[in-house]
């Protein structure tokens, strides 16, 4: 991860079948630009990060996420956020998702859209 959180550059960033040491992803870098994330088949459980890591973040996709616990909390004050889909991950990362979803309405983006899919 630490040669990918050096480009400083990325736009869109698509990780599948990735495991990451401890199952946690400390994200301790900055994606200034990065606009799409998409984690599948990832063998994690803790994702740690602040929406300063993400500031530009448009759009969030989750597939097979198993172990995952949650979206992290902080996500719901990343104000560029457009879209969140989820398919196939733990009931606890739909909710984490939804909850984001009321935090960013609170503030008044009704832009945000969040698709749960369990099939």
């Amino acid at each position: 991860m630490e040669i990918i959180e050096a480009l400083l550059n990325l736009e869109v960033l698509k990780l599948g079948s990735v495991y990451f040491d401890g199952r946690t992803w400390n994200a301790s870098s900055e994606f200034p630009k990065l606009k799409f994330l998409k984690l599948s088949h990832v063998d994690l459980e803790e994702w740690n990060a602040s929406s300063n890591n993400f500031p530009s973040l448009e759009g969030l996709a989750l597939q097979y996420c198993k172990h995952l616990k949650m979206i992290p909390s902080s996500f719901g004050n990343i104000l560029t956020l457009q879209k969140i889909e989820v398919y196939r991950c733990t009931r606890s990362v739909n909710e984490s998702a939804k909850h984001i979803q009321e935090e960013q309405e609170d503030m008044g983006n009704e832009v945000l859209e969040v698709i749960i899919s369990h099939w």
